[in-house]
């Protein structure tokens, strides 16, 4: 007679099914953010992955084009496809928002629910992660740093920056600034958090 237990799959994050919700903002590295869908999808292929992107994100990138990879995208504005920012923040087991820029992280740290992003934020019940994305000067400002360490306070999660030579669009210059992890760093973020966290990270 053969044992039974426990599937071992079932506790590999690879193949559990996991609920993750995306705030995607409007700086200009949402522009690479279908990059950063493959690469979770990837290395997570059970991953269930819906999308809140910001008024000013949609401007950098359609909402139509991240459709073709995320479960489902939510919008403000003319592209509104908008549930209730209670049921999103209900839905989600983790949550992230990337990018994130400095007028979300001061909206988060202040409680504001302003637009569907900031809402679900505050509606959701578990920590989320933040992977800020700005120039070095306002990265190094005394507010924005503020900001940083209320959320973490707060019990969030705040991935830095990994300082880069980065496109500035302001300058159109290449700077050495604050730029997003990588993809495939994202991805084993999110991946050590599902690992060791569970469900409502």
């Amino acid at each position: 007679m053969s044992a039974t237990g426990p599937d071992p799959a079932a506790a590999d994050p690879a193949t559990a099914t996991h609920k993750l919700l995306i705030g995607a903002c409007g700086a200009a590295d949402v522009m690479s953010l279908p990059n950063y869908l493959l690469a979770l999808r990837t290395r997570m292929p059970a991953l269930r992955v819906r999308v809140i992107m910001t008024a000013t994100a949609v401007k950098f990138l359609p909402a139509r084009t991240v459709r073709l990879i995320g479960e489902a995208v939510f919008c403000e504005g003319e592209d509104n496809f908008d549930p209730g920012h209670a049921k999103l923040a209900q839905w989600a087991d983790h949550f992230i928002v990337l990018p994130a820029t400095a007028n979300v992280l001061a909206q988060a740290a202040q409680g504001f629910s302003g637009s569907l992003l900031t809402a679900a934020l505050l509606a959701y019940p578990g920590r989320a992660i933040f992977f800020p994305c700005m120039n070095a000067e306002m990265w190094h400002k005394p507010a924005v740093q503020r900001n940083v360490a209320q959320l973490t306070a707060d019990g969030h999660h705040i991935a830095g920056p990994v300082m880069a030579q980065c496109w500035e669009i302001s300058t159109a210059e290449y700077k050495t600034g604050p730029c997003l992890p990588s993809p495939s760093q994202v991805a084993g973020i999110v991946e050590d958090v599902v690992r060791h966290r569970g469900t409502r990270s």
